[in-house]
């Protein structure tokens, strides 16, 4: 950490100390490349614009401070009915102490992250789905012992109607009954979350989906391809299983790989340590991707305009880098013995805040109705705004970007995520009429770092003819 005499030195030049503590992004001190303090500067760097943004801007500060209180006194209310719950006289001193633990967790974890965050710090990574274990575990014993006490009222209310009278006396064995069964229940989320933040967030799997259309060309019956999406670079922190993740696509032997977008996060050199493995990919037939939503940036983190602009060229420099061809609004064909059928990629289009820069019908231009189409569209909301009433028919789309909301319930018989209700065609194969939309689970993992039910995929598809 920088003291206060090097930040006032010459090397270190700053309007910090504002009268009118206004922040602005040019406000971001600057420090020579070759000062012995460089190697410090970039946590400095955070921790200075932090407290500047939040700390010396008071129309910032006060809503920051009401939140905080919000959302501690929301944590405090959902552990406060397990530990009601479970304070009984044997066990008081176990409840007192899950119970505060997991209050002073949460903060603690907040607090440093703040003050040492580094993306993907695995360790920091750790707190951080620590964070989403205690809360899941706490909402999930606190909604059963809701549900509960609700339905115990009922009955009360019931029997008072019924007999004009209502029990006084506590059954001691039937709260030790709810209390075993609420730790049961408890125990689903607290290990698929342990899992989730150890495990899961690398357990790519691979997802063989077959399809049969009457006018595929003959010759690309039985053709093989993959699709991955949102590998969101940034957020990995183990690049030895990333490695064996990208390894799993070239053990499919597919003719063609495709990437649906998202490459990294915000920031183009994101991507750095993984190109050579997604370079060393090989299909016959080429390797071909479109643009996510992140891959355009964040204005907020980046402090000009320009700035932000020079990285999303970056960012299409590296898709170049991997070895994928971009097709922005653009389509080309494919062609095998003789035959062809038309790939087809849009840039994002996605429903506001989303960049909504897909032009489908820029990109079928020079596409014939005749031919077989796929397309590769990254926001699965395009399909229905879009896709559907085109005047052209596409084939298979191909989407991501929901992730699956990265926790759920993903079996055969049964797909349940919040996510669904903000994306209707969140994970899976869709179909209407004699149009497919497959959305893609995603290859890595934003924000929560972990995977809970829902893994990471790569997708393997077979196309017939039939």
């Amino acid at each position: 950490m920088l003291s206060l005499q090097q930040i006032m030195s010459s090397r270190v030049k700053t309007e910090f100390f504002r009268n009118d503590y206004k922040y602005s992004r040019r406000h971001i001190p600057t420090v020579d490349r070759f000062s012995p303090t460089f190697y410090n500067w970039r946590r400095f760097r955070f921790l200075h614009s932090y407290k500047q943004r939040i700390i010396l801007n008071p129309r910032v500060f006060g809503p920051y401070i009401f939140f905080s209180i919000i959302i501690f006194m929301v944590a405090y209310l959902i552990a406060k009915k397990p530990y009601n719950a479970f304070h009984s006289a044997k066990r008081r001193n176990i409840a007192k102490w899950i119970f505060f633990s997991m209050m002073a967790y949460i903060p603690l974890a907040v607090a440093a992250m703040i003050m040492w965050w580094k993306r993907g710090d695995p360790t920091l990574n750790i707190f951080l789905g620590m964070i989403f274990v205690c809360f899941f575990t706490l909402l999930t014993l606190t909604i059963y012992l809701v549900v509960n006490d609700l339905v115990r009222g009922v009955g009360k209310v019931g029997r008072y109607f019924l007999t004009g009278t209502s029990p006084t006396l506590v059954n001691p064995g039937r709260r030790q009954f709810v209390r075993q069964v609420g730790i049961g229940i408890a125990a689903i989320p607290f290990f698929s979350f342990l899992y989730g933040i150890t495990k899961g967030k690398y357990d790519f799997t691979v997802r063989k989906v077959t399809l049969r259309f009457s006018d595929l060309p003959d010759a690309f019956h039985g053709f093989r391809f993959t699709q991955i999406s949102d590998v969101h670079s940034g957020s990995f922190d183990d690049l030895e299983k990333v490695k064996a993740g990208i390894a799993m696509i070239q053990d499919q032997s597919p003719e063609m790989m495709l990437f649906t977008g998202d490459m990294v996060n915000e920031r183009a050199e994101e991507i750095d340590p993984y190109l050579p493995f997604f370079n060393a990919l090989n299909a016959p037939l080429g390797k071909f991707a479109v643009l996510g939503n992140h891959d355009y940036g964040f204005g907020r983190t980046f402090k000009t305009e320009e700035d932000l602009a020079k990285n999303h060229q970056e960012v299409r420099k590296k898709y170049g880098e991997a070895g994928f061809r971009l097709l922005n609004n653009e389509s080309v064909k494919i062609e095998k013995d003789g035959a062809s059928i038309r790939l087809i990629g849009v840039e994002n289009w996605g429903k506001p805040p989303f960049p909504q820069h897909g032009d489908l019908a820029l990109a079928a231009k020079e596409v014939d109705d005749s031919e077989f189409k796929i397309l590769m569209s990254h926001d699965p909301t395009h399909w229905d705004v879009h896709v559907l009433p085109f005047e052209k028919m596409v084939h298979l789309t191909l989407s991501g970007h929901t992730h699956g909301l990265q926790m759920g319930i993903d079996i055969p018989w049964l797909k349940l995520s919040f996510v669904k209700f903000v994306y209707p065609r969140w994970i899976d194969l869709y179909r209407e009429g004699k149009k497919y939309l497959y959305v893609n689970r995603g290859f890595g993992w934003l924000g929560m770092p972990a995977r809970v039910g829902i893994f990471p995929e790569i997708t393997l598809f077979e196309l017939q003819k039939g």
